[in-house]
């Protein structure tokens, strides 16, 4: 895929994240964010050969569903939280004893969360976005390394700086469609959970 409006702004920012090294660049335009990853895969080492500026793209395409590519109609559909989230939010609450489950795997599924493109702004009343804020706060001063790059996810509206320090065996998952390419697909295909 492509950028097809490089110069046009979205509404979350323009986002990238680099999968080698887990860094996240955020700007207001495709050209600051470019930019960045440009200088930071020179400092890095990493793919700069001819072509880059396209392969970047297309990963960029691949992360951002907001951001307007060649090969997609643009995507103009909003999360909002509803009925069946919430009642997921206090089954998954019950069902938690408060453990976590380690840094290095709550930093895994965050790297893994920041590439995906159901890594989302979700919206709610009032109060049911206040009631999610407290989730954070759950998990304690725990955060991982790519806490300001995870929004919600879009399959469940679970709120992912929370969700990846939750041992998967809490989470009320059942029915849900997760990508391939999640770390919740995976590992409930391993565990036999969900």
């Amino acid at each position: 895929m492509k950028v097809t409006s490089p110069g046009r702004g979205t509404a979350n920012k323009w986002r990238y994240a680099q999968p080698e090294t887990g860094v996240v660049f955020t700007g207001f335009s495709y050209w600051q964010v470019c930019n960045s990853v440009r200088e930071h895969r020179s400092a890095m080492g990493l793919d700069l050969a001819e072509g880059w500026e396209e392969r970047f793209q297309d990963d960029l395409c691949k992360q951002n569903e907001q951001v307007p590519c060649t090969g997609r109609k643009a995507n103009t559909s909003k999360r909002y939280l509803k009925m069946e989230d919430i009642r997921r939010f206090f089954v998954t609450m019950k069902n938690w004893k408060g453990d976590t489950v380690p840094q290095e795997e709550a930093e895994r599924r965050a790297k893994i969360c920041i590439s995906c493109p159901f890594n989302v702004v979700v919206q709610g009343c009032w109060g049911c976005s206040n009631i999610l804020k407290k989730v954070v706060e759950l998990v304690g001063n725990k955060q991982t390394s790519l806490d300001s790059a995870l929004e919600s996810c879009k399959v469940c509206g679970c709120v992912l700086r929370a969700k990846v320090w939750l041992p998967l065996d809490t989470e009320a998952n059942a029915g849900l469609d997760y990508p391939p390419h999640c770390w919740q697909a995976t590992e409930s295909a391993n565990s036999g959970a969900m």
